[in-house]
């Protein structure tokens, strides 16, 4: 089976003056949630990495707004 996206966000994180990074999350249809940090290279060679599980897309969603989050 396949796992397709169910809901996708990112957050740009500042650790400086001009250093920023993109962080990007994916939850996918069989419950895992992927991360990638993007540190401003033009390649999008990062790996996703899992960093969790999900089982309520809905609180998963609020959470994110709450957080700060942009919904892709």
């Amino acid at each position: 089976m396949i796992s397709r996206v169910v809901l996708r966000a990112h957050q740009l994180k500042s650790i400086g003056p001009g250093q920023r990074y993109l962080l990007e999350r994916e939850w996918l249809t069989d419950g895992r949630v992927l991360q990638r940090i993007n540190e401003g290279t033009p390649s999008n060679d990062q790996e996703w990495k899992p960093i969790g599980r999900w089982r309520d897309i809905a609180a998963e969603r609020r959470a994110l707004t709450a957080q700060g989050w942009e919904i892709d």
